[in-house]
């Protein structure tokens, strides 16, 4: 699985963490969050989120998942679960020499590989004033 954004964690638990007009949500697919004050979302059924303020959490920060490969470093696009692929995207020019990429808008590369074949790597930043532990 490939973790890509923003997480806080609350009790322990690790959630997503969205925004929505200056108020912030924890997101779970987890439905035994309910007993903890989450509510499903009428427009996404099995998601459930809650409301939480910011002094609450024990943590907050943002994921950006990477993969290094012959020796270069790409940002990790997506995945399709369906094909079990993951796609690498970089902008370094000389790529090209070393990997099958293939070009990618604008001065951007890309490459698409089985799940199995990259090794997936994360920097965190901390977000919202937490700082590194």
């Amino acid at each position: 699985m490939v973790r890509k954004g923003r997480f806080a964690r609350l009790n322990g638990k690790e959630y997503a963490l969205i925004s929505f007009q200056h108020q912030y949500y924890l997101k779970s697919n987890d439905r035994s969050d309910i007993e903890l004050g989450f509510e499903e979302r009428q427009e996404n059924a099995g998601e459930f989120i809650k409301k939480v303020s910011i002094e609450n959490l024990e943590d907050a920060y943002e994921i950006f998942p990477f993969s290094i490969l012959k020796g270069h470093r790409f940002a990790i696009e997506g995945q399709d679960k369906e094909n079990g692929t993951i796609k690498l995207v970089t902008s370094n020019p000389f790529v090209s020499k070393k990997v099958a990429v293939r070009p990618y808008g604008k001065d951007e590369y890309i490459i698409e590989l089985p799940h199995d074949q990259v090794v997936i790597e994360e920097d965190r930043i901390q977000i919202l004033g937490f700082e590194m532990k």
